[in-house]
Parts: C-alpha cells; structure tokens; sequence
C-alpha cells in the first residue's frame, strides 16, 4: 500500500499523474514542459538514440514541435523539417548547415534587410564570405560564382519588391558550380511554389507571416532532406534556437487555416495592385500578379500565375509625401510585418530595409517613397476605399 504523502509533496507533484482516456482530444494539446522523464537506464539508450521514439528536453524538441514540422515537410514536398525561434534562426541554421570556414556565400541583393544584414555583418565572423548580387538575369548571378562558393539564398518573391526568380534554372546553375541553394518561401508559400521539387536543395520560412497567419507568434522553419535537417537539428540542439511548445501550437493552429487565407489574401492583393495602378498619385506599382511585371511569364509558369499577397507600391513624393500617408490610414495599420489576418502596411526604408546603407538600399529599389501593403483577408472595396481617401489627401 503506498504511504500518503504530506502536502508540500503533493503541491509539488502536482498534474504529475496520468488521466487516463479511451479517447483522443480533437486537437493537441500544448506540452508544456521543458523536460522528459525516463523508466530506466536502457530506456534513456533507446530513445536519446532514436532507436523508440520520445523526447528529452525542450532543446531537442517536443510533440508540438513535431506536429509543426511534420506538416511544413508535408507542405513543401520535403523529407524532413526543423522548427526554430525566428525565420532569422532557421536562414542562419541552413548557412551554417552547408558553410565552414573559408566559403562563400551569394546572396540575392533583394532580398529581406534581415538576411542581407545577416550575411555582410555577422557571416564574416564566422569566415565565410557573402557576395551580392542582382537575381535579373541568369548571367550575372553565374558570374558571382567562384571556386570558393558553397551555397546561395534567394527568395521565392522577393520582399519589398516582388522580384521573382525561376527557382528551377537557379538551383542547376548552383549545381553546376558545387553549390547549395537555399530558397526563403516566406512570401511566395507553398500554395504558390514548392521549391524543393524544382531542386532547391532548403526552404526557410518565417512562420510567423502566412503560415501562422495571425500576428500572434515568432516562428521559423526549414525544410529539405533528411541529412541535411539532421546538420541543422544537431547545430540547433548546440546553439539553442528552440521554439517554445506553444508558438509551436499557434503556428499549427494557424496551419489549419492556412489555404483558406492565402486564396483570400491573393485575390485581395490582384485587385488593389490593378487599382493603385490607374491611381494619377502612385507612380509605380509591383505586385507579379500583373502582365506588365517584368518576371510575370516566371509566375505563370511556376507559381500557376498567382502573384502572391504582397503589393508594394511608390508615392510621387518623398519620405514626406509616404508619412502623411500612412496618417490618414485607420483600417489599414502600419505594422512592419506581413501575412497577418488584417491589412498592413509598412515603409520599408524605415523599417525591414532600415540596417542597410542608403546605398544598399538603393541598390535594392527600396526608395524613401516606397510602401509595402500585406494583403488580409477583409472585403476588397472596403480595402480600395481606406486606399483612396488617403491617396486623395497627398
């Protein structure tokens, strides 16, 4: 018969015990604990070795973890995935997954401020050098390529100016030359473009934009093979990017939604985009959703024509003309970030772009009268409306 314990032990045992059920909960539910428990010695061998299946500590991972990585490798047609703190985490855990010491990187010189501050800044540091280039033509990045370059990160849709790239023809030319690609799917998603079936060797996501789709979480993922996500998991289980069990289950929940919005939020962007075109105020509209976009024939043919939910947009004006602008906005906030359920708006140049130098921000396209619309999931009209009475104030 078991003793009966005092009560300062049971406080501290506390949900301790199992509740047994016949029955499944209709969702999962939110392990949140930092650490496993282990029956035995032989158990600890068996699990820590993969030989059963288990956790052990929050680092390593846990079952929401795993639920989040079994639906992004699900998504993007991948062998495997690793959930991360941060998209940043997950775009540096894929460099340090195929780069050492003395290699180089080439990176697409329009893609997130984050990524490009990341690659000049804090890369070096770890001896590998980055080089920049334009993602326009074919020839020019094959001319950044040297004996020394190991991998290139491009994005899908480029942010803020929805440059597209074919994904295809980029990864053989990175094959060619005995290098990596690594492709940021944030934007673009995989209801658009699969990149690891056009031979993208990594996809990266910030999951706290279009996946989980709810401004209410900090999530990155990536994706790829199996040897290549066990590189990353091992880095990551050292340097400590861990995901907390319950953003891991917010970035699920917003899963669930996750075609419904981005339907939603596409349409939204092809009619505000074709809008603000004839609008006398805006003097330049990018969105590839339109046949005028220079990479348009790029999305019909890998991205079944859909431009994506992004539209970015420049004032004739200056950083002035942008300010008063966004003052006169009240349905659309203006929140740097994007992939949310409501309308935003951001000024890249303060903003996503604000680490770079003038002069790498003008290399990017990214004027001081540029503004950057991510597309909710709200009626049209009442988002060309909120549009118009603003225009008309500038």
């Amino acid at each position: 018969m078991k003793n009966k314990s005092h009560l300062a032990t049971d406080c501290a045992h506390a949900g301790g015990e199992e509740i047994p059920s016949e029955n499944n909960p209709a969702v999962q539910p939110i392990y949140q604990t930092s650490v496993y428990d282990f029956s035995d010695l032989t158990q600890v061998d068996e699990i820590w070795e993969g030989r059963k299946p288990g956790f052990i500590y929050g680092r390593y991972g846990s079952p929401n973890h795993a639920a989040l990585e079994n639906i992004v490798a699900k998504l993007e047609g991948a062998e495997s995935a690793l959930a991360s703190a941060s998209g940043m985490a997950s775009i540096m855990l894929s460099l340090l997954s195929f780069l050492q010491v003395g290699d180089e990187v080439i990176v697409a010189n329009d893609s997130y401020g984050g990524s490009v501050s990341l690659a000049a800044r804090d890369l070096p540091r770890f001896g590998i050098t980055a080089r920049f280039v334009s993602t326009a033509k074919v020839s020019g990045i094959e001319a950044a390529f040297t004996t020394k370059t190991r991998a290139m990160v491009v994005e899908a849709l480029s942010n803020p100016l929805w440059n597209v790239i074919d994904v295809g023809e980029v990864a053989d030319l990175c094959h060619r030359k005995g290098a990596k690609l690594i492709a940021d799917n944030t934007v673009a998603t995989p209801y658009l473009i699969r990149p690891l079936t056009l031979g993208a060797d990594a996809v990266v996501h910030s999951a706290t934009k279009f996946l989980s789709g709810h401004d209410d979480v900090i999530a990155g993922i990536l994706a790829g093979g199996s040897d290549f996500v066990a590189r990353a998991r091992e880095t990551a289980i050292r340097m400590g990017p861990s995901l907390g069990p319950f953003d891991a289950w917010l970035t699920v929940r917003g899963i669930k939604t996750f075609a419904l919005r981005i339907e939603r939020t596409c349409s939204n962007a092809l009619a505000v985009a074709k809008y603000l075109k004839e609008y006398p105020a805006v003097q330049n509209v990018y969105y590839p959703g339109l046949e005028a976009h220079p990479q348009h024939e790029i999305i019909r043919k890998t991205m079944r024509g859909i431009g994506g939910g992004m539209v970015s947009f420049e004032l004739k004006g200056s950083r002035d003309t942008a300010g008063n602008f966004l003052k006169n906005l009240s349905l659309i906030r203006f929140a740097p970030t994007l992939g949310g359920v409501t309308t935003t708006i951001s000024h890249p140049a303060s903003t996503s772009h604000r680490a770079l130098t003038p002069a790498q921000r003008a290399e990017a396209g990214v004027s001081d009268s540029l503004l950057r619309l991510s597309m909710g999931i709200e009626e049209p009209e009442d988002l060309m409306a909120e549009l118009q009475q603003a225009l008309q104030t500038i």
